[in-house]
């Protein structure tokens, strides 16, 4: 089989092409700049680069050609609904590949995560479409606790509002390989697959949790999230990312992100990465 690869990349997709070549697939990434794809994939053969705008015609024309399964992932961005619509449309109009899409697990038009309303209008462009697709739907990634590094180095604690809502953050590590194991596997391909990491998470327990790893005192203070809003607007940060980080915790503090479940350990064959691993691997930068 040929897969294609979206935003190839990117934090998880990058990981999907390496997973899928160490299994001897045939992969086709598709890529805003070569260059950076050259490099990202310098130590790996066998992959045929795709480059160009992702809502252009021509470039997904050429992706797709002879492709049999799609990941489907862009990131989290403002542009990420348009851009995911185009991709379906021109993996409708080419060979039809199977789509498997990376989601969330908050995926749905009332959610509280605005990553989760993005995801829901792509999954219903997704079914109209008529498309064979799976759907991923992972928890936080461990990733975004990177989000208060900066802070904890510098002041030993971070700001947030959600002093009680739990999160079964999941290794992105962990989600690239799930992922390449279902794009392989046709009997894993029609269903959605919710994934957590093995434990649930409140801010204030992260912290007391860095605290042992790094060896001093970090806080989380809470704030209320208008509070949140207004400082992170106040430090510049752009509208959307403003509402992301806010959705974050509001989501988090709603119970949609606290759901742990055994079937990412079932899938991989082995217990999922840990919060505390994933913080003591990352321990520098957390420090000055």
């Amino acid at each position: 089989m040929t897969f294609l690869v979206t935003a190839a990349t990117g934090r998880t997709s990058s990981g999907v092409v390496r997973h899928l070549r160490a299994a001897g697939e045939d992969v086709r990434v598709l890529v805003r700049n070569r260059e950076k794809a050259q490099s990202a994939f310098s130590d790996l053969d066998g992959i045929e680069i795709v480059d160009g705008a992702f809502d252009d015609g021509a470039v997904l024309a050429k992706a797709f050609n002879g492709v049999d399964v799609t990941f489907l992932t862009i990131g989290g961005n403002p542009d990420q609904v348009r851009l995911e619509k185009a991709i379906i449309d021109a993996a409708a109009k080419a060979d039809r590949p199977h789509v498997v899409k990376l989601s969330s697990v908050a995926a749905s038009h009332d959610s509280a995560l605005l990553p989760g309303r993005q995801h829901a209008e792509i999954e219903d462009h997704l079914a109209a479409s008529g498309l064979s697709h799976t759907l991923l739907r992972p928890v936080s990634f461990t990733d975004n606790l990177l989000y208060a590094a900066e802070s904890v180095a510098a002041h030993n604690g971070w700001v947030g509002a959600a002093p009680t809502g739990r999160v079964a953050y999941i290794d992105i590590r962990d989600v690239s390989e799930a992922a390449a194991l279902v794009l392989r596997d046709p009997t894993l391909h029609g269903r959605t697959h919710d994934w957590s990491g093995p434990d649930a998470y409140t801010f204030p327990e992260a912290a007391a949790l860095l605290s042992k790893i790094l060896g001093r005192e970090i806080r989380y203070v809470p704030v209320s999230a208008d509070e949140r809003r207004s400082a992170l607007l106040g430090a510049g940060l752009a509208k959307w990312y403003t509402e992301l980080f806010v959705s974050l915790d509001t989501a988090a503090e709603a119970g949609a992100l606290q759901a742990v479940s055994t079937t990412l350990k079932e899938l991989l064959g082995r217990e999922p990465r840990t919060v505390e691993e994933f913080l003591t691997e990352n321990a520098t930068q957390f420090t000055k």
